[in-house]
């Protein structure tokens, strides 16, 4: 079986974290000081680790 895709997660060329895939959805890590606060959270999939690393980076500026 294949391993399901890590994903990078990126605002306008500015890496925040990275989507590891995991069995049961994705584990956030977080690069970006801004989005620190999310690192190691679960996702039900990369979507919604998206979406909560782009509204922390959006809330923090």
């Amino acid at each position: 079986m294949d391993r399901p895709m890590d994903y990078l997660i990126e605002i306008e060329d500015e890496p925040l974290g990275l989507a590891m895939a995991e069995e049961e959805g994705v584990v956030f890590h977080a690069f970006h000081p801004a989005v620190q606060q999310l690192h190691g959270r679960a996702y039900p999939d990369a979507g919604e680790a998206q979406r909560a690393a782009l509204n922390a980076f959006r809330a923090a500026a």
